[in-house]
């Protein structure tokens, strides 16, 4: 036999709570098929569970410690402005970079965090970070030309019901298969990888369908799923016997219990300010700041698509008045703490370290504390019960040489279904807890709600080559893949990578290499410099926003 080969295919968000009972119930064949012949367990997603830093973990097989991503935007040195994250961003050697040096063909299609493509032994086309169709998002260029009949970045949700949003997510993954078609093949490879994003997409928006049968779209996540093993059965029937298969996915999902305003908390509780509005040029710049977010609310309504898209095309100046807006009228002088991201993050605002600090280094520890204790105190208005199951440190959490880029403090949430939400609107006085949370930034300028959120657990299963039948997972995690992958291909483990070879799941029989690993440390590997354009952010932004990815 030639040498081994490893295939993964990246499911996005999936949890076992949805896959296993439709395994169970038959609706899945293709997968329960993988289920029984294979090995299959949970992955532990890194804190905080959310895809660019999930991702950026696979890739590099470290923690967000040493990588460098902690969400789709990170702060800018020397200010509280943030910029969106990219894998020009991140620390570390990717996975295809250490099989291409190694001289592996690798192909990877559609995988989150790979923008800009970076060169590889082999071709890449990036994924959800790509920030439009006309950027540059293959490598090597060429192949764009390929590819871009098949190739889309993401099904909108914007200005479209669930019905339609759910064909158009359907015909999607009809195209991302023929992606696949088109390039696993397209040349001898070791590895290849195509990721499936429609899957966390559908979850945002249709969870509250699923317990009620009576509701038009109530199976909208099933057909997703069904489309997808439709698609699936094709592949796994031709898998060549050297070929290691491994499904997975990166988190996993669940409902949206409650949204909590952490901006308002603060602000309520002492810890954020307001700038005072004492003289007539701050009341006309917050009635400013009122009427163009219901300028822009009555556009995304009300407008025609045609028109909507006319106006996208104006981006250098529709990038800026997002901007306005969204400069919260925070008073930095008197603030301790403010929030950032999606699941619960906390900064602090300490002197010598921030532009602005009021926080004394030796008060440091006494503000977490209180903080923490505060967290530790909030219920939820309907149950009563805690909502906060942890207040970590960022040190608790992270290891590396870039532990500081993370947020000071980690929330976890009880049971992971509560939703962090920016407070855009710069009102301490509004209430805490919100029901529904609209996709993008204007409310209801966008028709769907998005009820799903990420937990922390994913799944993985592996089948054929070297694979032990019944094998199950033991406390796996997340980047653990990434130097099994390494193991499979028989090439070289960086020391510097956390996770470790999942050898529970594999024959001993089959794979009877020891695993290798490198004697000297390499230096980080980066894609190169990059800096978005204000209409790349711009497009970017509005797309992760539209998806339920960042506020």
């Amino acid at each position: 036999m030639s040498r081994p080969r490893v295939w993964v295919i990246g499911l996005d968000g999936v949890p076992w709570s949805l896959l296993q009972p439709w395994i169970d119930a038959g609706h899945l064949p293709t997968l329960a098929r993988l289920q029984a012949g294979g090995a299959w367990g949970s992955l532990s997603s890194p804190m905080q569970f959310l895809t660019a830093v999930a991702w950026s973990s696979f890739i590099t097989g470290l923690n967000p410690g040493k990588h460098g991503i902690f969400d789709f935007a990170r702060r800018i040195p020397g200010s509280y402005e943030q910029e969106l994250t990219n894998a020009a961003h991140r620390a570390g050697r990717s996975l295809w970079r250490i099989l291409s040096d190694a001289g592996r063909r690798v192909g990877v299609v559609n995988v989150p965090m790979t923008f800009p493509p970076e060169p590889v032994n082999g071709f890449l086309i990036s994924g959800l970070d790509t920030p439009g169709l006309d950027s540059a998002y293959t490598y090597p260029p060429e192949l764009k030309a390929e590819v871009r009949d098949v190739h889309f970045i993401a099904v909108s949700t914007i200005g479209k019901s669930h019905a339609a949003y759910l064909a158009e997510t359907l015909d999607g993954i009809d195209k991302r298969f023929e992606l696949l078609w088109r390039t696993i093949d397209r040349e001898p490879l070791d590895f290849y990888m195509w990721v499936e994003m429609e899957t966390d997409a559908i979850q945002h928006c249709s969870w509250h369908l699923l317990d009620d049968p009576t509701q038009p779209g109530h199976d909208a996540i099933l057909q997703v799923y069904r489309r997808i093993d439709h698609h699936l059965a094709r592949l796994v029937a031709a898998l060549p016997p050297d070929v290691t298969l491994i499904v997975m996915s990166d988190h996993g999902a669940g409902p949206i219990a409650k949204t909590v305003y952490l901006d308002r908390w603060l602000a309520q509780q002492g810890w954020l300010h307001y700038r005072r509005a004492t003289g007539p040029s701050d009341r006309l710049r917050h009635l400013a700041r009122v009427g163009l977010r219901q300028t822009l609310y009555l556009a995304q309504r009300f407008l025609p698509v045609g028109v909507k898209g006319f106006l996208k095309r104006f981006r250098g100046a529709h990038a800026a008045v997002e901007t306005f807006i969204d400069k919260a009228e925070v008073d930095w002088s008197r603030t301790v703490a403010y929030a950032t991201g999606n699941l619960g993050n906390i900064n602090l605002n300490i002197k010598g370290r921030d532009p602005q600090g009021v926080i004394e280094p030796d008060e440091v520890e006494d503000v977490i504390t209180a903080i923490s204790q505060a967290l530790y105190a909030l219920r939820d208005p309907d149950t009563g019960e805690p909502m906060v199951a942890q207040v970590l440190r960022r040190e608790e959490v992270y290891t590396g040489d870039l532990v500081d880029r993370a947020p000071d403090l980690l929330i976890r949430w009880t049971d992971d279904k509560y939703l962090a939400v920016k407070d855009y609107e710069g009102q301490p006085d509004g209430p805490i807890f919100g029901y529904k949370q609209k996709f993008g930034r204007h409310g209801a300028a966008y028709a769907l709600d998005q009820t799903g959120t990420h937990i922390r657990e994913g799944i993985a299963m592996f089948h054929g080559y070297g694979v032990r039948p019944g094998a199950r997972l033991q406390g796996a995690q997340l980047f653990d893949l990434t130097p099994t992958i390494l193991y499979l291909l028989d090439v070289p483990i960086p020391q510097a990578m956390d996770g470790r070879v999942l050898t529970e799941i594999l024959d001993p029989t089959v794979i009877t290499w020891v695993p290798r690993y490198e004697t000297e440390a390499r230096e980080p590997h980066r894609t190169g410099d990059f800096e978005w354009t204000a209409a790349d952010e711009e497009a970017l932004r509005a797309r992760l926003q539209g998806l339920g990815y960042v506020a």
